[in-house]
Formats: C-alpha cells, sequence, structure tokens
C-alpha cells in the first residue's frame, strides 16, 4: 500500500503511553517469522508452514494497519478499550488496498512526538518514511 496518512498526535500519544506501559507486547507476523529464524527476503517452503515462534516481546511500538480503514494501534497484549488512531480521512469498515497488512513502527523515533503534533506516515512499497508536523 502506497500513500501520505496523517494522525492527530494526541491519539498517537495515547496509544504510545499504552505501549510502554504494558507488561507484554504482541509481535506482528513477520516479526514472529523472524523470531523463529525464517530469513523474510528469501521465499522458502518454510513459509507455508506456521513456525514455531513467539507471541510476545516485541519493544515498544504502534502497528500501522489497514483492514478496516487505516489506522494505528498500541502492540501492547492488554489494549485498553481497544483504542485506535485513524489516519485523517481513511475511517471505514472497508480495507484499504489490495491486500490486508500490519506494520510495526518502533516506539523510538516517535519519542519527539508531542499531543499537539500530527504524525505524518509516507508509505512506499518498501519502506514507511516518519515525520511530524509542528504547530510554531
Amino acid at each position: 500500500m502506497q500513500g501520505r496518512f496523517e494522525f492527530e498526535g494526541s491519539e498517537v500519544f495515547a496509544l504510545l503511553e499504552e505501549s510502554h506501559a504494558a507488561k507484554e507486547r504482541l509481535l506482528t507476523e513477520a516479526q514472529r517469522y523472524v523470531a523463529a529464524g525464517i530469513n523474510l527476503h528469501e521465499q522458502d517452503d518454510s513459509w507455508d508452514e506456521d513456525p514455531d515462534h513467539p507471541e510476545t516481546g516485541a519493544p515498544p511500538g504502534l502497528w500501522l494497519m489497514n483492514d478496516r480503514g487505516i489506522y494505528l494501534q498500541s502492540n501492547a497484549k492488554q489494549r485498553k478499550n481497544a483504542r485506535v488512531a485513524y489516519a485523517r480521512g481513511y475511517r471505514a469498515d472497508v480495507q484499504v488496498g489490495d491486500e490486508p497488512f500490519c506494520e510495526f513502527i518502533d516506539a523510538t523515533p516517535l519519542q519527539q512526538l508531542r499531543p499537539e503534533d500530527t504524525l505524518v506516515i509516507t508509505a512506499s512499497e518498501d519502506k514507511l518514511r516518519l515525520s511530524l508536523i509542528r504547530e510554531a
């Protein structure tokens, strides 16, 4: 999926706090494959099997998802109220793009985020770029 998506800083900030406070954090499917020793850059028969992998152990962070609109959610195992932050203009009950995806965004680069900021995620075929819009 490609595009530019803007998120309200206060909503993202709350999700980051939830992830940092969590005792356990879930891994994405890709993180589970890597934890099981599977190289994601090589197509392999082992991708057809369900690998033996941990479910938790991720660092604090967010998941960028598109299964019902485009939104961010905390990777905390125990999520409060299942809150999410929808991208502006992408709140829907339908999938956006050809296939559903879940991309992990580490919390570390988001340490500068303030509640009054806007988080901008620019997605291309092979990378995500994060930037902030900050009111002066």
